[in-house]
């Protein structure tokens, strides 16, 4: 019955993959999506391109599973986006085997891996053409050989994990090698140092136990020296496509910073929701325990290798909170290492009054915007959520009241939160001039990317504001998504609103707008401009 739920709401799940407008957009996709599409017209399926170019920002392994399910099922959404949706199964089911492994209990396995697919990370990075749900599956995926390696003492997992990794270069380069060389540290950090009565002692016999492990880790090199090889040694940009990758996207983040450290941190909270109160109650539970558990060693070498890629993504100039997902499953992992029920943490007392505290926050929204089946819902959830603090007496159907409606708090907000006020679909706006030369005039070239990818058979040409005349003089069609000040012979046909993708905050018209409910502050027009003939 369970593994039958699984099925029926990953099917719900992919049937989303083909809708244009994600409920949790990432910009890089539109970039990704666009790669694929432009590699598979210019037939260049080894070295994918971007604007008539090679590809310089990430290695190719995304781009040729999307070109090759492109080529299985048609151009789509749903073919590109199947890549990320079929790493998530991956690591669920790799998930759900480590925990069972961990915990010994088919109960709270199931109840684990529920909470990890109805994340924020689950729920948006497995849905879009992004890295990050790959790079989720291989960081997971040679912990989980390492562990089986030195729990049955049997090195050959940790080669094919270490092998593995090579393909996980692909993704995004050697910072997946970065993040396993950290664990490993990390693994003999706590083997080696030892503090005891004031004295600091540093142990070499570890070093020595684990040179096998140290190795076999030269097994990831392997496909990442192919790679590199090809690309120097066969291909005419080969070498300043390397130059570029390796120093100015990878050696280049580390120039200066340019965003808050809080960020990262940030990141931990927001990709664990709904469950955040949950998994910090467990990291700190985790802390505090005494060091007698069974699983006491993995869970401090996890603790102590989230601490270290925390501190490795403070270095870089950006610090987007997106950096954390490879690690967010190990959040997940800690209750069955730290022997937590989810029963218990989940009715704890700081839990279990948030619920419906977020239900009576999605009331009062629901007021403010009219959305009346999100104020249904929302009610219902206020009065399941508050009947299981007070009203249910049987401790099974109290947890139950809890966890259902915290389970379904993400699903709610992009149901009926997110979708009622998306954006109009630029495809049906435009439905009309599909098959026309269309002049995009916005700040920032991926907004054209993304009506190019939204319109197959449009040929799709970007602008800036003052450069339009030179850039498309044959269009026929001129979209404006910054304001633009056209000559005579251009008449606009449409217009409609979009929500602003950055948006340079006052708190005083802030507030006026949202007391007003004026909705236009955060939105900017997009018009749409046909050419006429003039006498």
């Amino acid at each position: 019955m369970y593994f039958a739920f699984i099925l029926f709401i990953s099917a719900l799940f992919a049937m989303t993959l083909g809708i244009p407008d994600a409920p949790f957009p990432q910009g890089d996709e539109i970039m990704h999506i666009r790669s694929i599409r432009e590699s598979l017209e210019a037939g260049s399926y080894t070295l994918p391109v971007l604007s008539g170019l090679p590809n310089p920002y990430k290695p190719p392994l995304l781009f040729w599973l999307g070109m090759f399910f492109d080529k299985l099922f048609g151009i789509s959404y749903f073919s590109e986006r199947l890549v990320s949706f079929l790493f998530g199964i991956g690591t669920l089911t790799l998930f759900y085997k480590f925990y069972l492994t961990l915990s010994k209990s088919e109960k709270e396995t199931k109840l684990a891996t529920l909470t990890f697919a109805f994340s924020y990370l689950s729920l948006k990075f497995f849905g879009l053409l992004m890295m990050e749900g790959a790079m989720v599956f291989f960081t997971l995926l040679y912990v989980y050989l390492f562990y089986r390696s030195n729990t049955e003492n049997n090195i050959t997992y940790v080669a094919w994990g270490s092998f593995l990794i090579g393909f996980g270069y692909l993704l995004k380069g050697p910072i997946l090698h970065i993040y396993i060389l950290l664990f490993l540290i990390s693994f003999l950090y706590l083997k080696m140092v030892r503090v005891r009565k004031g004295h600091f002692q540093i142990l070499l016999k570890p070093l020595s136990k684990e040179k096998q492990t140290l190795l076999l880790f030269s097994l990831s090199l392997f496909v990442p020296f192919f790679w590199i090889s090809y690309l120097y040694l066969f291909t005419n940009s080969g070498k300043e496509l390397l130059r570029f990758f390796f120093i100015t996207e990878n050696m280049g983040k580390f120039y200066a910073a340019n965003q808050s450290g809080l960020r990262i941190w940030g990141g931990w909270l927001l990709y664990t929701i709904p469950f955040t109160i949950p998994l910090l109650h467990t990291v700190w539970y985790a802390i505090k325990k005494s060091a007698n558990s069974k699983n006491r060693a993995l869970t401090m070498v996890l603790l102590v290798f989230l601490l270290a890629v925390t501190i490795f993504h403070l270095m870089p100039n950006r610090k987007d909170p997106y950096y954390v997902t490879p690690f967010i499953s190990f959040l997940f992992l800690l209750p069955a290492l730290t022997k937590e029920t989810w029963e218990r943490i989940i009715l704890s007392k700081f839990n279990k009054y948030s619920i419906p505290l977020i239900y009576f926050l999605f009331a009062a929204i629901a007021v403010v915007l009219r959305l009346s089946l999100l104020f249904a819902i929302s009610l219902t959830g206020i009065v399941l959520s508050l009947s299981a603090i007070w009203a249910f007496q049987n401790k099974n159907t109290r947890f139950y009241g809890i966890f259902i409606p915290q389970l379904l708090l993400v699903p709610i907000m992009m149901i009926f939160l997110i979708r009622p006020l998306a954006d109009p679909d630029i495809a049906e706006q435009l439905i009309n001039v599909k098959e026309k030369e269309i002049c995009v005039v916005a700040e920032n070239p991926w907004t054209a990317m993304d009506v190019q990818n939204k319109l197959i058979k449009a040929n799709v040409k970007f602008a800036l504001p003052l450069t339009y005349r030179e850039t498309c003089p044959d269009a026929e069609i001129i979209v404006t998504f910054t304001e633009t000040t056209l000559s005579e012979n251009w008449k606009k046909e449409s217009s409609w609103f979009q929500w602003r993708q950055h948006l340079n905050l006052d708190t005083k018209e802030t507030q006026k707008a949202l007391l007003k409910m004026d909705k236009r502050f955060f939105q900017s027009e997009v018009s749409v401009w046909k050419k006429v003939e003039t006498l």
